[in-house]
């Protein structure tokens, strides 16, 4: 479609105003006519078509709305499945973890940034646990001692849960109680957010995205 400028009805009134002054009442009566439809024109396209600035900004908010969509993680892909043989007896164990989507720097002599790992075990001979692990630190929780870990899911009220600390004495790992009510919770849950008293560094809160948990991934019906 033709797109009338400000600058074609300039063009007009510049003949407009060249004509001379012998010129007929009816050559300016058909200049002012002119005129007049060129003006009407142009402000109809200017209701159709928005300004060029108003315009790019709404193209730059599509593109950019565009990518944050296609640079979104589909949801679930931050779980870990494994599976592995028991070598006692044959059968198989089986793993999800998942790593905290916060990280911590403790003092030294535990300095560097790390994350947590929340993994859930399934297995014939261990049985089924919730475990918390940290690479570097020590949790304050002992072996055959029961401790108490902090547990809030989504934006329920925070609750305690009994733990234990590991059989060969790490002090990075300790395993939940009550795994029945701690794995239906994260089915439906899509953050959890687990506190633990941690020597010389308080009880810092680590956050784990657990949402797409996948429970056939985890323990297929089929094994």
């Amino acid at each position: 479609m033709k797109m009338i400028t400000s600058s074609a009805i300039a063009a007009v009134l510049l003949s407009l105003s060249a004509c001379s002054p012998s010129a007929s009442n009816a050559e300016l009566d058909e200049a002012k006519k002119k005129i007049a439809s060129l003006e009407a024109e142009l402000a109809l396209e200017k209701a159709k078509n928005p300004s060029s600035s108003v315009t790019a900004s709404a193209s730059s908010a599509a593109v950019a709305s565009s990518t944050a969509v296609a640079e979104a993680a589909p949801t679930g892909k931050q779980w870990h499945y494994d599976a592995s043989e028991d070598k006692m007896d044959g059968a198989t164990t089986y793993y999800a973890h998942v790593y905290s989507t916060n990280s911590v720097n403790f003092s030294f002599p535990y300095s560097g940034e790390q994350n947590a790992t929340l993994t859930l075990r399934s297995g014939k001979r261990q049985g089924r646990d919730v475990m918390f692990s940290i690479r570097k630190g020590q949790i304050l929780c002992h072996s055959y001692q029961d401790c108490t870990v902090l547990v809030r899911f989504d934006d329920e009220k925070a609750v305690n849960y009994p733990a234990v600390g590991a059989a060969d004495n790490s002090s990075e790992t300790i395993f939940l109680r009550n795994y029945d009510k701690f794995v239906a919770k994260l089915k439906k849950a899509k953050r959890v957010r687990i506190s633990i008293d941690i020597y010389h560094q308080g009880a810092p809160v680590f956050e784990f995205d657990v949402s797409g948990f996948d429970g056939e991934k985890y323990q297929p019906k089929n094994s």
